[in-house]
């Protein structure tokens, strides 16, 4: 079973609380958001979240609502995925070792998807299979 819904945000970082914007949108639903991995894609500042939020009743308002923000240009939930867990400057996973030694280790989620459902401004324009 997955633990949430995974959720790509592209948007446009013109401030510095590009990020914080972005999760508040789904705390302020009471939705926990577990992690946050975040890439820039272009000069012009548009960036890549990926958020994997856990499932609740709010979560589609919380999407809805965020694809209505301002420097928000596309939300999608990937509904069929798996995450990959990889860890940079150590062997092996992060989750198989003790609390101490994950400190120094730096952990990359890597989203695998099968299934795409995305939203722009507040309405679903389609699904990939």
């Amino acid at each position: 079973m997955q633990p949430g819904k995974l959720v790509r945000v592209l948007g446009y970082y013109i401030d510095a609380s590009f990020i914080e914007r972005v999760v508040a949108t789904f705390r302020k639903l009471l939705i926990d958001v577990d992690w946050v991995y975040g890439r820039r894609l272009s000069d012009e500042g548009l960036y890549e979240l990926h958020l994997l939020v856990k499932d609740h009743p709010n979560l589609k308002i919380a999407i809805l609502d965020l694809s209505k923000s301002v420097g928000i240009e596309r939300v999608d939930v990937f509904e069929n995925y798996r995450v990959e867990t990889m860890d940079a400057g150590g062997e092996g996973v992060c989750a198989e070792r003790a609390g101490a030694e994950c400190l120094n280790l730096f952990v990359l989620h890597i989203p695998i998807y099968f299934r795409i459902i995305s939203y722009i401004r507040g309405e679903k324009i389609g699904e990939d299979l």
